[in-house]
């Protein structure tokens, strides 16, 4: 009797299934990562909106008036750049619509002061993986 040498479809089907089962879940794991990765670069982006409106409000003593979405050229951006303090105002690395979002309508930064004497920062998370912090609506206020 002559032995084949080689694989039977079967072998090479089970190698392909296990293959694919592996790069789907690295997939998954490389999504997850990513949203965790923006998630770190939205809270490093509000401490640095923080200690620019700390370091406004020690010179001025009053934090700007605005009351809206920080975009990179609404009003509070173009006071803080006009200063010295920030030569570029942080938007959200995904600038995008979300339900997942509470009252704010997306991944974005909203900052409200009304009469300069405190003033609230709100922004979204895509996961859980900030200590402190939950997916969905964040806040700072001074």
């Amino acid at each position: 009797m002559k032995k084949d040498k080689g694989f039977t479809l079967v072998e090479l089907l089970v190698v392909i299934a296990i293959i694919g089962l592996l790069s789907g879940m690295i997939i998954i794991s490389i999504k997850n990562v990513k949203a965790k990765s923006r998630d770190a670069e939205r809270v490093s982006e509000i401490n640095t909106i923080v200690t620019v409106l700390s370091l406004y409000h020690n010179d001025y003593n009053i934090y700007p008036v605005y009351d809206g979405y920080i975009t990179g050229t609404d009003s509070l951006s173009t006071t803080l750049k006009s200063t010295g303090y920030i030569t570029v105002v942080p938007t959200d690395p995904s600038n995008s619509n979300s339900s997942d979002c509470g009252s704010l309508t997306g991944y974005r930064y909203y900052y409200q002061s009304v009469n300069g004497t405190d003033y609230y920062l709100g922004y979204c998370l895509e996961t859980n993986s900030i200590h402190g912090k939950t997916k969905g609506e964040n806040s700072y206020v001074p």
